[in-house]
């Protein structure tokens, strides 16, 4: 029944209320209307107090994303953005409300609330109804990252001694300890933005550009939902896999005990998956490894990359299906020693390196992956020794090698987003 019918309803009760004078009906009929009024005035009332909410709520969603992805130069005037915008969106129908505004950790919020007056439930002694709303956006509408690690305990990227960082995009540590990320002896880092959940450290001699914004809210892993590829556990097509001089492009399969490729050879890796099971990628020093379309998964005991001194790795990622834009995927539950990269300044890797619960070591004396159109890192944890440097490009337009859809928004920032 609608409202309207259950409000001509309650007047036609109360017409025969009026004109009916024997007492017996006056008494019952009076306490018949009490439970219908209550009914009645909760449909009406709370239907008033959620429409104010959801406007309220409205307002606050575009108030926060206004004053949060703006050109400002203060904090103080992203402030007074947010409120002008919430007054100018909140159009007030049952209740006025003024915002709250406050920044912190790098995000804006945006709160507001009201109440809402009741008509016939303040029968029952209910005369407002209190509607909340709250909205927080990330300043600059999302923080973009190329290079994201996910450890949340003690140093998550480490720049050592001489290393350099150099990325036109920016880098992400999800630590939350005072030295999230450690900027070591005269190493050199250079980012379109650093950011860091709790602190970082920096050696005088450091160089590091730009200022890392800290206490920033952690970013989830994107490929969190990545499975495993359906083959990971099937039967073995090579055993302990040797390449020497010579020998033909190998296939995709399954590789168990490893692949090791002999120092100062060339191999070539037909497109495909190749699952790595039970035993270490080796490129030996000195030796080129190419492959156009190729994604490697590695799992089980010792599964992880070894990356020999002055090698160069040329590889891409396959360019469609569940692994698009992904070159690397360590399991999840690898418990290995960390996965060194030690290519020269010639190296392409372009694509995802995603090792959720592994270190990406780069411990070569060159610059790994300057080549490539685009990488993106995502690792438990990023170290860089001695006199290495990890180049980290961005040119995800035009490339050959799509993104992947679950990272497009750390990548690209494709749009401002609400936090909650």
């Amino acid at each position: 029944m609608t409202t309207k019918r259950l409000l001509r309803k309650l007047r036609a009760e109360v017409r025969v209320f009026r004109v009916d004078h024997r007492g017996n009906t006056a008494v019952f009929l009076s306490l018949a209307l009490v439970p219908v009024v209550v009914a009645i005035g909760a449909a009406v009332d709370y239907s008033r107090a959620n429409s104010a909410k959801a406007q309220m709520q409205a307002a606050a969603d575009s108030a926060a994303l206004y004053a949060a992805v703006g050109n400002y130069s203060s904090d103080s005037q992203r402030v007074t953005a947010g409120t002008r915008a919430f007054n100018a969106n909140y159009q007030p129908q049952f209740t006025s409300a003024s915002p709250s505004v406050t920044i912190a950790n790098n995000a804006i919020t945006v709160t507001a609330t009201g109440n809402v007056s009741t008509t016939l439930l303040g029968v029952v002694g209910i005369n407002t109804v209190k509607v909340s709303a709250a909205s927080t956006a990330q300043i600059g509408g999302g923080t973009t990252a190329c290079v994201l690690a996910l450890q949340t305990t003690n140093d998550a990227i480490f720049v050592h001694g001489s290393a350099g960082l150099k990325a036109n995009c920016g880098i992400y540590s999800n630590s939350t300890s005072s030295n999230g990320i450690d900027f070591d002896g005269d190493s050199i880092t250079t980012a379109t933005s650093i950011s860091v959940v709790g602190n970082y450290v920096k050696d005088s001699q450091a160089s590091v550009t730009p200022t890392p914004r800290t206490a920033v809210t952690a970013m989830t892993d994107p490929l969190a939902s990545l499975a495993a590829p359906s083959n990971a556990t099937a039967s073995c097509d090579h055993n302990g896999y040797e390449y020497k001089s010579g020998m033909p492009p190998l296939n995709p399969g399954v590789y168990c005990g490893g692949i090791n490729i002999d120092g100062s050879t060339t191999a070539t890796f037909n497109p495909g998956t190749y699952i790595i099971r039970g035993g270490q990628f080796n490129i030996g020093s000195s030796a080129t490894v190419n492959g156009q379309g190729v994604f490697f998964y590695l799992t089980g005991q010792d599964a992880n990359l070894n990356q020999g001194s002055s090698s160069n790795m040329n590889f891409t990622a396959p360019t469609s299906g569940t692994y698009k834009g992904i070159l690397f995927f360590q399991d999840r539950a690898a418990n290995t020693f960390a996965n060194q990269f030690g290519g020269s300044s010639n190296s392409v890797i372009q694509g995802t390196v995603y090792f959720p619960n592994g270190t990406a070591e780069i411990n070569c004396n060159g610059t790994v992956g300057a080549s490539a159109d685009w990488t993106a890192w995502v690792v438990k944890r990023l170290q860089l020794d001695s006199s290495a440097t990890l180049q980290v490009t961005s040119k995800y337009s035009g490339s050959a090698t799509p993104v992947p859809d679950a990272l497009t928004a750390m990548l690209c920032g494709q749009k401002p987003f609400l936090m909650k």
